[in-house]
């Protein structure tokens, strides 16, 4: 990978004490990427966007930030301040004493006070430049916070759960502000994030850690449709969302489960788990059925069953022009279309 792309991670770990936090990460962002790292509590997200931020100092590997090291085996080459990097924190971290206007200008080497209101404009602040972060909702808080990482132009743009705060209503807008001002300021960004929803809506790739003995290790690095339609793992495939893991035996493109006769994505031989997405499932009302509707979830475009059935309690989706079971309706569970396998160890 050339050094020029604004981030290469090479053979990053680090630990506290004796709890290993990372262990041989090897990650890369392209110039104009965005990239997400999902993973469970403990995966070592935060101290790798730490590492690269350079408020964390990796004991092994390399941190390489537009062409230049700024990290190499347990030393820092290059001090947190001049990484020409902008860092958006979980908590914003505005200064409380500095009007809106004054937050976005921190940043700058000289005033600029046309770079400070374009960017309130394209972040909606316009009108607020005199106010104190205190007077703010967290939406525009928000707002500043990406305004002020954003106004020094740096080449990459670190995220540490930028939607944690914020109310899940307003997370698809400010998503879709986050994403175009990212595109035409052509910043490279990596964020770190819970939120499966987000990372799967926003990223050009998504890079899953999970925990191991040695700390948090990549499981898949790819684009989001990978991620969700053919996780490499069965915890990727739980992080990307809802899903029946279940077990079935298959022989070339289809396996046998207890939920009947399964397409296959790809050909497989042998114990597999499948991976089927609540969208993936269609409830047929049948009184000798041996699943029940235990609740009905309306969600805009869909209802969502949840169901006990043979293999346990499973999300079935609906589609609004479809018929709706109603709670206590026994059925039958059937998977359409074709479904994902994991080989089994």
């Amino acid at each position: 990978m050339p050094e020029s792309h604004p981030l290469v991670i090479k053979g990053l770990g680090h630990a506290y004490g004796s709890n290993r936090a990372l262990s041989g990460v090897d990650l890369s962002v392209h110039c104009g990427e965005f990239v997400s790292l999902l993973g469970p509590s403990g995966c070592g997200k935060t101290t790798l966007l730490r590492s690269v931020a350079g408020l964390v100092n990796p004991a092994e590997g390399t941190v390489s930030i537009d062409g230049r090291i700024v990290n190499a085996a347990g030393g820092i080459a290059v001090d947190a301040s001049d990484r020409g990097v902008g860092l958006v924190f979980q908590e914003y971290a505005l200064f409380p004493y500095m009007t809106v206007a004054e937050n976005i200008g921190y940043g700058l080497h000289t005033p600029n006070m046309e770079r400070v209101s374009g960017l309130m404009a394209v972040t909606g602040l316009t009108g607020l430049a005199n106010r104190k972060p205190s007077e703010l909702s967290g939406g525009q808080q928000q707002r500043v916070a990406l305004a002020r990482a954003l106004a020094p132009r740096p080449a990459l743009l670190l995220l540490d759960e930028p939607f944690a705060n914020v109310d899940a209503g307003l997370r698809a807008s400010l998503g879709r502000v986050l994403k175009r001002l990212v595109r035409d300021e052509g910043v490279s960004v990596l964020m770190v994030t819970h939120d499966q929803d987000s990372a799967l809506a926003m990223s050009d790739r998504i890079v899953v850690l999970g925990v191991g003995d040695r700390g948090g290790f990549v499981t898949q690095d790819g684009p989001p449709a990978d991620i969700y339609v053919r996780p490499a793992t069965a915890e990727v495939a739980s992080l990307g969302g809802p899903a029946l893991l279940l077990s079935a035996q298959a022989s070339d493109g289809t396996a046998t489960s207890a939920i009947g006769e399964l397409e296959l994505l790809e050909p497989r031989h042998g114990p597999v788990t499948v991976v089927v997405r609540p969208e993936q499932a269609h409830f047929l009302i049948d009184p000798t059925g041996n699943a029940v509707v235990r609740s009905v979830q309306f969600h805009r475009t869909h209802h969502r069953l949840r169901c006990t059935s043979p293999v346990g309690e499973m999300d079935v989706v609906v589609a609004i022009n479809e018929p709706l079971p109603a709670i206590g309706d026994q059925g039958l569970v059937r998977v359409r279309g074709p479904v994902w396998a994991l080989e089994c160890d």
